[in-house]
């Protein structure tokens, strides 16, 4: 019952911060039509160290925990010896998450991390591509890739609920995430042309991809609660 209190709290969250996109870009467009290059190449940087660090984490999940405490090292030990199941590709080696993985060259791979890692590794090149248009985009165009951008968060999330999932549309889902989150940003970067408002939006990507996260694990653990296993690892 937290869980879900918690997701609709996250949901709540992600759609407050929908809303201030939208109204940041409404009241505070400019008519300059003028884009500093060193303002473009500020945002570009921010969105290629947030998906360099994203596709760290898709591939070598718990390297950030080498720097927590070992107290806390201990307990995570202490579950694992717990756990009657083994984890492939981050997931119960059950055949309840079977579409969840995918196997390449003999290893197991979770199709959603792969799906972020592809997606935000498209995105670098997308932001470098932008970085060599010197004409700025209309004001058309910026509220279409604002909108669309929107639309891609919004399928990731609902395709993350669906009671049967297909590998191959789950990988791409979360490649449209994270492009989807480009859209956004370069979206609210060419209508207010404002670096700091930018920045907010990117802020607000890492919110939405949290949400992601967390109906993930609802997902996982709705799933683990109606199979008749008994190792229950996501409950």
């Amino acid at each position: 019952m937290k869980k879900k209190n918690d997701i609709f709290f996250y949901i709540f969250l992600s759609i407050i911060a929908a809303l201030l996109i939208f109204l940041l870009t409404y009241f505070d467009a400019s008519k300059t039509n003028i884009i500093n290059f060193y303002d473009k190449l500020f945002v570009a940087g921010f969105v290629i160290v947030g998906c360099i660090f994203g596709i760290s984490l898709a591939f070598f999940p718990r390297w950030y925990k080498k720097s927590l405490k070992s107290s806390k090292k201990s307990q995570y030990k202490k579950e694992e010896i717990v756990v009657t199941r083994r984890r492939k590709g981050h997931h119960p080696d059950c055949d309840e998450f079977k579409n969840h993985v995918f196997k390449f060259k003999k290893k197991v791979y979770c199709t959603g991390c792969f799906g972020l890692a592809l997606g935000a590794f498209s995105s670098i090149i997308f932001i470098i591509i932008y970085l060599t248009i010197n004409n700025k985009l209309t004001l058309l165009v910026s509220y279409i890739l604002l909108f669309f951008g929107f639309i891609l968060i919004a399928f990731n999330l609902a395709e993350i609920m669906l009671p049967n999932r297909n590998k191959f549309i789950h990988i791409f889902s979360n490649i449209f995430l994270m492009i989807g989150f480009l859209m956004i940003v370069i979206g609210v970067f060419e209508i207010t042309e404002s670096k700091t408002y930018a920045i907010i939006g990117i802020i607000f990507t890492f919110l939405w991809l949290y949400t992601r996260i967390q109906l993930s694990n609802l997902r996982h653990s709705m799933t683990c609660e109606k199979c008749k296993e008994k190792c229950k690892m996501y409950l």
